[in-house]
């Protein structure tokens, strides 16, 4: 069952991070900063400004970064158990019904998906702390610039008509912004996956044999994907 988990689930987190998640990071990315160099070709000023809540984001991202991947990391062993313990039992149910112990394999059955229960819950209260605070620094900083551009159009430093395109460009760039906020999340579940994959493929078949040829492709994702 555990080997079920990290061919199937693992390998597909893996698979729509490299074939999805990293072409939607490079479009945003790129946007980002076709943005940003239209921000400050039109006002200097406004552009720092606009740039104020951009560490906070790298410092909460850079901090939710481990949680998440030992949260993922959990998560799939919770997940793997609760398989292990349907693989031994279905498959086995004429045993189960023989020895009348069709209670004791529920009752497995209750604690291994109470304990994935738990282990994701915790996951989603980080996940979920992090995501409306990047909304919370994003709306924060559209503010700080309206009440920016607003003194500067009051002291005849910029037109109304520069203020608003500036904010129409200052949406988008929050909005990449946030897209790629999410990017952490993808990247630890990958990160989550590639390490129990290796795991096996990594795994010494006998004493007399040594390391598997996969270790050079588990090292190049371990420093694609910080473990």
């Amino acid at each position: 069952g555990d080997l079920m988990s990290r061919i199937g689930s693992d390998s597909d987190r893996l698979c729509q991070f490299l074939s999805d998640s990293i072409v939607d990071f490079m479009a945003n990315l790129i946007l980002l900063f076709v943005v940003a160099w239209s921000l400050f070709s039109k006002n200097l000023q406004l552009a720092l400004v606009t740039l104020l809540p951009f560490p906070f984001i790298v410092w909460l991202m850079y901090y939710s970064r481990d949680k998440l991947q030992v949260g993922f990391q959990a998560g799939s062993r919770a997940w793997g158990h609760m398989t292990s313990v349907l693989a031994d039992t279905i498959p086995g149910i004429r045993v189960v019904k023989a020895f009348a112990q069709e209670q004791r394999e529920a009752q497995r059955f209750r604690d291994a998906n109470r304990q994935n229960l738990l282990v994701n819950d915790k996951l989603n209260k980080t996940w979920s702390l992090f995501t409306p605070t990047v909304s919370l620094l994003t709306d924060v900083g559209l503010l700080v610039v309206w009440a920016f551009g607003v003194w500067q159009v009051a002291h005849h430093d910029i037109t109304v008509g520069v203020l608003t395109a500036f904010l129409a460009y200052i949406g988008r760039f929050y909005g990449r912004l946030d897209s790629m906020s999410r990017f952490v999340s993808f990247m630890q579940k990958a990160a989550a996956g590639a390490k129990r994959i290796f795991d096996i493929l990594d795994h010494v078949a006998s004493g007399m044999y040594g390391m598997s040829g996969n270790s050079g492709w588990r090292s190049f994702l371990t420093s694609t994907f910080p473990m």
